[in-house]
């Protein structure tokens, strides 16, 4: 499975974003048009440093409000699509995501969609641009993914295909189900993101409440699973537009975000295993071959046991009189690290002395917890 990641999921410069993501071992990136408006770098700068750092550039966005308009307005958009072709060529870019309009002053008519999006197409061909069209949840005429996708196969165009993002399908609990009659050939994109649910006006719930997949309550791995089975095989990219995720340092998120991006692999492998014909095949035993291949983790055994339980404090007599009490014997410090061992039979308590900050609070101000867990485990 390609990775991917939309800068917009990471606080710092496009520069440092950038770096970030290589770091997190990332595939590729989508280039948010604010992150690139707002650094110093030329875009043939951020092309030449995506090629030394590894990463591919997978998708430019977005474009907004393209569709269902009049014919003046028409005219000036396309005119904005061919500056922004022009743009991505100097990126190196060849795909663009034009979401469904939201503006209350647009035409409700499939017709003039699908001519409008066929002239969108046919610049975009004569740019060697791909155009993803996304339907977006609060749309104001086309807010379905189907919707969406009947539009492409209506222009028919090999420029025009489909972007799926799963916080628009799932949001709205579309069944994800149809997704596999699709033509892969007419999906170019793939979007995933997580998200508590929530009551609200879901532009609001979109702007600031998704997360990284396994951290919401969407079912994303039947998501991948009928991507999967659909024939897709391009990225698999996370866009999380989340205002703590924008705050928090940027290589630690990228790395978080890469785990979740490990993990949806991993649950749609789960769930394409047990959505098989029965017969209980894995991967490796001859489940069904599709373009892209989810890779699963390697196998461990259950922990055999316990072995210690690490307790963090500065002030450490009160827990040392406890443990005492407890029926535990002190049997020493470690020789380089201001820690010590207590132990009573098979129980064994680490008492961490170390001070240092957690969640901007000096231990020496917070009260005695449990820093960590240590299991036997088979080494065979």
């Amino acid at each position: 499975m390609r990775t991917g990641i939309a800068t917009v999921c990471l606080s710092g410069t496009l520069k440092e974003k950038m770096q970030a993501c290589a770091i997190a071992g990332f595939d590729g990136i989508e280039i948010f048009e604010q992150d690139l408006v707002t650094s110093p770098l030329t875009p043939e700068d951020v092309r030449k440093m995506a090629a030394d750092l590894g990463l591919t550039l997978d998708l430019y966005q977005p474009f907004r409000d393209f569709d269902s308009v009049s014919g003046d307005l028409l005219a000036a958009n396309l005119r904005r699509a061919e500056a922004k072709f022009k743009l991505m060529a100097r990126l190196g870019m060849d795909t663009i995501l034009v979401c469904s309009n939201v503006a209350t002053a647009s035409i409700d008519s499939d017709d003039l969609r699908v001519e409008q999006l066929g002239q969108l197409a046919a610049l975009a061909g004569d740019h060697g641009v791909k155009v993803a069209y996304e339907a977006l949840a609060w749309g104001k005429y086309v807010s379905d993914y189907e919707h969406a996708h009947k539009l492409v196969e209506a222009v028919d165009h090999a420029n025009l295909g489909t972007c799926l993002d799963s916080f628009h399908i799932l949001s709205r609990n579309w069944d994800t189900a149809p997704i596999e009659a699709f033509n892969p050939d007419k999906i170019f994109f793939v979007q995933v993101a997580d998200a508590p649910k929530l009551s609200m006006d879901v532009l609001s719930w979109s702007r600031h409440y998704r997360v990284f997949p396994g951290e919401g309550q969407f079912e994303l791995a039947k998501f991948m699973g009928h991507v999967v089975r659909a024939g897709y095989s391009g990225p698999v990219s996370l866009e999380i537009f989340n205002d703590v995720f924008r705050q928090s340092d940027v290589e630690r998120t990228a790395i978080d975000a890469m785990r979740s991006l490990i993990w949806l692999e991993e649950q749609g492998a789960k769930w394409l295993d047990a959505a098989s014909d029965g017969a209980g095949r894995t991967q490796a035993r001859g489940r069904r071959r599709y373009p892209m291949e989810l890779a699963t983790l390697p196998q461990v055994a259950e922990p055999a046991g316990y072995n210690f339980a690490e307790v963090r404090a500065a002030d450490t007599k009160g827990l040392e009189t406890v443990l005492g009490q407890l029926g535990f014997e002190f049997n020493g410090r470690h020789r380089t690290k201001d820690v010590q061992l207590w132990s009573m039979g098979h129980a064994r308590v680490i008492i961490n002395e170390a001070a240092h900050v957690e969640a901007g609070t000096p231990v020496e101000d917070a009260a005695p917890a449990i820093a960590a867990l240590g299991f036997d485990v088979d080494s065979r």
